[in-house]
């Protein structure tokens, strides 16, 4: 059956990007685009091509066609890419600054910066053993307990996409000697305890910052922090970082439900007193990004088993210390949903299945709270970057994606969240994960595993009065289906898959730079060809990412691992 959600074009081949990219970035005057080099001239000549996008960042972007429904991304690339302060980062307050006649002196200064590599796994050279039935009868009967929706699902408009986009790599990127992923720098497992222990660097000035704040306070602040009627904490000032000298803590308990800002546009170090060490002078540290704020917090997504109420609540503040006036143009959910397997091997906390429906609401009150809605208006206090775009539509559109599992129960979650606060089902992305060579990881019609998983993507009505009619907006023109998931026509939705190569358990590429391309460039319609980007910049957009593991430059992130892949020992300098 073909897939109308997907026109497969190979007439936009991007450039191969291989390790001598990265490794001569330092020594070349080639400046690396989203999807094109450029040549400078030398440092007093103006490229060619008008630069719209950052001339100081490269791209994790490997390939992607015309359309932009088919990208490769190397998975650590993307993450280190996403901490790195760029001129004209969409969402940084750097962006808006008029560039000086000599600004390619800057880039080539920015250039030969030191990089910071992430620490990660080898890529997987081959897939993972089968685990799938081994008869016919035995699949059959697997297959009977597969919902028919999920079956619908997977089969007539996931599995094709993945494996027609998987053809066209081959065909289009790899044939011409593109490599599936970059050369990584794998972690030691035996040095990273000592990574992750500093003492304070002679000479280097140290700001207590929590400290005095809890000194100074005045009584009306103080009478702010008590707790309000739906059992948070009203807002305390949030805790700004300094830039010039490391900010340290006596502990993680110090930043909890506060929003912690830098306000600068370098990155900031954060040094928390070590539990394991108790001789005064050790201390864990954390690379905070420039123009990242987060929230150390948890959510309230679960309740004591003995109370349970007969019907679950929304909350007015579903997310500690974020005042409700905040709003963002992308929420991007990555939520603990019950796995099975997951919880066998403790890699991190989820949710059990009881606990869907509360995981749901606090989905739902997030996006009801904090996404823009007609009637909203921008917050520039907490915006990040001035607002330039008040009077321009775009400002008051929000998108949310919600990372899910393939079970039904995720899906079905994801829509029911997404279409009761007022968003319609735009966009599905499927990251289908390969091996290093290009090979999906387990087989693509996998019952017990599968080698993707899906990002869904919802759009907010401009007009609240629609807020009710999110099916029939999703599913207008569409014929619908018996075994259609919640009434939503699959075939409505459009889809994009995002190869990468896998690197640690639940670390998932940053999709910073592909979210940009697609649904915040000015110059061309979103989504557009246009691969180039000589046509387009990126808008200023403000973006909060809600059970984060990591911070990006210029986001805001929330949840009880915000920091964990900003960690010290997480990262090696070139």
């Amino acid at each position: 059956m073909r897939n109308p959600s997907l026109q497969v074009s190979v007439g936009s081949l991007v450039r191969p990007l291989t390790a001598e990219h990265l490794e001569n970035s330092s020594s070349t005057n080639t400046v690396l685009f989203g999807s094109v080099t450029h040549q400078a001239r030398n440092h007093h000549d103006q490229p060619t091509t008008r630069m719209t996008q950052s001339p100081a960042r490269d791209s994790a972007i490997l390939y992607h066609n015309a359309e932009n429904t088919i990208f490769l991304i190397d998975t650590p690339h993307s993450i280190a890419l996403a901490q790195e302060s760029v001129w004209a980062s969409s969402t940084s307050r750097q962006a808006q600054a008029p560039r000086s006649q000599d600004s390619s002196a800057s880039l080539q200064g920015e250039i030969c910066k030191k990089r910071r590599w992430l620490l990660s796994t080898p890529p997987l050279e081959t897939p993972f053993p089968s685990t799938e039935p081994k008869s016919h009868a035995a699949r059959a009967k697997v297959l009977e307990r597969i919902p028919a929706s999920e079956q619908r699902f997977h089969g007539e408009f996931i599995r094709p996409l993945v494996e027609s986009a998987l053809v066209v790599l081959r065909d289009e990127y790899q044939i011409r000697g593109g490599r599936w992923c970059l050369p990584r720098r794998v972690r030691d497992d035996d040095s990273q305890h000592q990574l992750n222990a500093s003492t304070h660097p002679a000479g280097k000035q140290f700001n207590s910052a929590r400290k005095r704040r809890n000194k100074d306070i005045s009584e009306t602040e103080l009478a702010a922090q008590q707790p309000s009627d739906d059992g948070f904490s009203r807002a305390m000032p949030p805790v700004i970082l300094s830039s010039t000298a490391i900010n340290s803590f006596e502990s993680m308990s110090d930043l909890q439900d506060s929003i912690v800002e830098n306000v600068s546009s370098e990155n900031v170090t954060l040094a928390i007193r070590s539990t394991t060490y108790h001789d005064g002078h050790m201390y864990d540290e954390y690379t905070i990004p420039p123009y990242a704020n987060f929230i150390l917090c948890t959510l309230p997504i679960s309740q004591p088993e003995c109370s349970y109420p007969s019907k679950i609540s929304a909350i007015p503040n579903p997310i500690p210390a974020v005042p409700q006036d905040q709003k963002f143009n992308l929420l991007l959910f990555d939520p603990p949903w019950p796995n099975r397997s997951v919880r066998r091997s403790k890699h991190y906390q989820v949710n059990d299945y009881s606990e869907m429906e509360i995981l749901t609401q606090r989905l739902r009150d997030i996006l009801r709270t904090h996404a823009y809605h007609t009637g909203y208006s921008p917050i520039e206090n907490f915006g990040i970057g001035p607002s330039q775009h008040d009077g321009d539509a775009q400002c008051r559109v929000s998108w949310a994606a919600i990372w899910i599992t393939n079970a039904e129960k995720a899906r079905r979650a994801a829509y029911d969240a997404l279409t009761s606060a007022g968003f319609r089902i735009a966009e599905e992305w499927i990251w289908v994960k390969t091996t290093a060579d290009g090979q999906p990881i387990s087989v693509v019609d996998g019952l017990w595993r599968k080698p993707y998983e899906i990002l869904v993507i919802g759009r907010a009505d401009q007009n609240r009065d629609t807020m009710d009619l999110s099916f029939a907006s999703t599913n207008e023109g569409n014929s619908l289906h018996g075994d259609d998931l919640l009434g939503i026509d699959p075939a409505g939705i459009k889809r994009r898959v995002i190869a990468a190569v896998p690197d640690l358990h639940s670390r998932k590429p940053n999709l910073k730079e592909v979210f940009e391309r697609v649904f915040f460039m000015e110059g061309r319609r979103n989504g557009s060809s246009g691969s180039d980007g000589s046509d387009a910049s990126v808008q200023s957009y403000s973006a909060m990412e809600v059970f984060a593991r990591n911070l990006s430059a210029g986001w805001w992130a929330c949840g009880n691992e915000v920091l964990k892949f900003n960690a010290r020992e997480c990262w090696v300098d070139e």
